[in-house]
């Protein structure tokens, strides 16, 4: 082991990279992996980069005096990444949030109501965690109109680039920006994690990165971190899982309890206060939804040979095709792109897509399917993402679809 320690100093002393280092000495001793593996996985090596730097100024701008908002997405991933947020925001300037925005639905936009708040609430700092706000320009635009001309707006977010030119005081941070990972294998909890981990220790929060990491189906690839991090907790990966369908459970039966859950989340010291909460009859509930649901796709589902493509509509009046289709991708057809279309009887249609090999970007496809219909809007990551259109398009939106699976228009090597 002594033999590593210069590696390690001279890995570190490198500009290209930056290391975590506040609670390393502990974790090295309880780690079974190489030193270098552990490295590599545990504090990620952040290349040195501008948006890095910009990210490091702005967090230690944080004052106590700052009117700060924290807005987050609605399934696992989302509200571990605000519960993650929260405490580094709370460490970093001795409070929280002065005000936590959970939306009423899954959006890439802030809803108008949200936008009242800011301006209401006085809000001059607005952190956004795991949705691409960046693909609404628009809602980036009422946004600082309602803060006023020197509100300022800071994205973190792990979905794809979508090119909007940033205002000023406007900071959007990705993967991309400095790092090689795939930006869907990079969850929006472990890279808020990793982020605000370079000013403060989080090491209390790391299961919270953990269930986020399960939440988008990214526990292989950081599976050292998890395992580390579950035996700081003194945890396991079941437990986590646990926390993982409970967040999913809230989010399908009943979602306005979101803002509640999350409150626990910050406030909870490891998993099991979450699994023994009012929250946990959720996941009995929403278990024996998606049984059912998984036997009706097992006898009514589509196979289109030709395209690669695992079709299924139904009906339900909760959200619950996500928890449907992720066991079916995962378990029964990794290498397809499986679509689950869903009518909830509002006049709406929405829909998952995923493909788990990576073989098609998922998230380009559903963009292009849906584009230029009335109310319609698509995107996530290259594995899984999602959307929703008007019920009246749905046969132009299945025909171009497999027309562009067909001719294979969004396949990557």
């Amino acid at each position: 082991m002594a033999s590593s320690l210069p590696i390690l100093v001279q890995i570190s002393s490198l500009n290209r990279f930056r290391l975590f280092a506040p609670t390393f000495p502990r974790d090295f001793a309880k780690c079974p992996v190489s030193l270098l593996n552990f490295v590599a996985t545990n504090w990620l090596p952040m290349s040195g980069s501008k948006y890095l730097e910009k990210f490091d100024a702005i967090v230690k701008s944080f004052s106590r005096a700052d009117r700060i908002a924290l807005c987050h997405d609605l399934d696992a991933d989302g509200l571990s990444s605000a519960a993650v947020a929260f405490n580094a925001i709370k460490l970093l300037r001795g409070k929280g949030p002065d005000l936590v925005i959970t939306q009423r639905f899954k959006t890439v936009q802030l809803l108008p109501e949200s936008v009242e708040l800011l301006k209401r609430k006085k809000i001059q700092k607005l952190i956004v965690v795991d949705f691409a706000l960046d693909q609404k320009p628009e809602s980036i635009a009422q946004a600082k109109k309602a803060m006023g001309p020197k509100g300022q707006i800071i994205v973190i977010d792990h979905h794809k680039k979508y090119g909007a030119k940033q205002p000023e005081n406007v900071f959007i941070l990705k993967p991309q920006d400095f790092s090689k990972i795939e930006p869907s294998r990079y969850p929006c909890a472990k890279l808020s994690y990793d982020l605000f981990s370079r000013h403060v220790g989080l090491s209390k929060s790391s299961w919270l990165a953990c269930v986020g990491l399960i939440g988008d189906n990214q526990i292989k690839k950081w599976k050292p971190f998890v395992k580390s991090e579950a035996r700081r907790h003194k945890t396991g990966i079941k437990e986590l899982l646990g926390v993982m369908e409970i967040i999913s459970a809230v989010e399908v039966l009943s979602p306005r309890k979101l803002a509640s859950l999350l409150r626990l989340l910050i406030k909870a010291k490891g998993p099991r206060q979450v699994l023994k909460s009012k929250f946990a009859k959720y996941a009995k509930l929403l278990d024996g939804q998606v049984k059912k649901l998984y036997r009706q796709f097992n006898s009514e589902k589509e196979i289109h040979p030709e395209q690669s493509l695992v079709w299924f509509a139904f009906k339900s009046r909760h959200n619950i095709k996500s928890a449907v289709i992720n066991r079916v991708s995962n378990r029964l057809y990794p290498d397809k792109t499986v679509i689950f279309v869903q009518d909830r009887g509002d006049g709406y249609i929405s829909f998952s897509a995923r493909n788990q090999s990576f073989k098609v970007k998922t998230n380009e496809l559903l963009e292009r399917a849906v584009k230029g219909f009335e109310n319609a809007g698509a995107g996530g990551h290259v594995p899984a993402s999602a959307g929703r259109i008007m019920k009246k398009d749905l046969p132009a939106f299945k025909r171009r679809v497999l027309e562009f699976l067909r001719g294979g228009r969004f396949s990557q090597r």
